[in-house]
């Protein structure tokens, strides 16, 4: 009788045991395609570099929806003559991923001034030789937000900025928006590449028809950087400004806005089970 008793017992526990095993495994708060994620407490070293500018940490200004501490980029005042880099972070990837998305929260002072023709933000850089003519640039050009891919200048260096919502940053300034790009390289030699924008998951700018790479040229991407890049051309910064970036995320599928919609709030670990009875 004791005998049937200590093994329904354990028959029970192993059961309870099991069940929080799997549980446990499935509510792990993961998504799956995120290559790395930078919170900004500190400037981390290889495979992020720094160039341009003086860079620094913010721990003052208001915190972004994540909280904690940011990565600053300046803008002096003054009278500039041709374009210039108020500073940039660059991270090396590895493999050479053929389809990037890069997310980020954002905030620029009140005041900012944005360059007219060309203000730099983000840029996915090809991998492979003459990285400067084999980038996607994200930023603003006449207040509109786009991307432009900078193939050697040539025939293939357009700026795309048909925009899906109007969106005027000089309406937000001072304030946290979470922006997030997306480049698919085309297939060699053919104009199906893939550059999409979002804004506070709002999606903002897609465009199916890229040309990017020639046929034989079968390389992904080897790099993206946060820039200052202002430009171009030379223009007048009345003030100085300033530009944070937080949580920067870098994926080879959707992130979407954290908090948001596109990937659900982890659902609460399990606990294990109790008040088993003892063997």
């Amino acid at each position: 009788m004791n005998k049937s008793i200590n093994l329904k017992n354990l028959h029970e526990l192993l059961s309870q045991v099991l069940i929080w095993a799997i549980c446990s495994l499935l509510f792990i708060p993961a998504h799956a395609g995120v290559i790395h994620v930078n919170e900004w407490e500190s400037k981390p070293g290889a495979p992020w570099s720094y160039g341009g500018a003086k860079t620094d940490i913010d721990c003052e200004i208001p915190r972004s929806p994540s909280g904690g501490c940011s990565f600053k980029i300046t803008y002096p005042a003054g009278t500039y003559q041709t374009s210039f880099s108020a500073g940039r972070v660059e991270y090396s990837l590895s493999g050479e991923p053929m389809d990037l998305y890069l997310g980020a929260w954002m905030r620029y002072s009140n005041p900012f001034t944005f360059h007219p023709n060309g203000h730099k933000a983000n840029f996915f850089i090809l991998a492979g030789p003459n990285p400067g003519c084999r980038n996607v640039s994200m930023g603003y050009g006449g207040l509109i937000l786009g991307m432009t891919p900078q193939i050697c200048w040539g025939i293939k260096t357009k700026a795309y900025d048909q925009r899906l919502f109007s969106w005027d940053p000089n309406a937000h300034l001072g304030e946290w928006h979470w922006y997030e790009g997306r480049v698919k390289v085309n297939t060699p030699g053919l104009a199906d590449g893939v550059m999409q924008i979002w804004i506070d998951d709002k999606p903002y700018l897609n465009y199916t028809n890229i040309p990017f790479r020639d046929v034989g040229d079968n390389r992904g991407f080897g790099a993206i950087q946060h820039t200052g890049e202002w430009g171009g051309g030379g223009g007048t910064i009345p003030k100085t400004g300033y530009w944070w970036i937080d949580h920067t995320v870098i994926s080879t599928t959707r992130i979407g806005m954290p908090g948001g919609a596109s990937i659900p709030l982890p659902l609460p670990r399990p606990t294990p089970p109790k008040n088993l009875r003892p063997l």
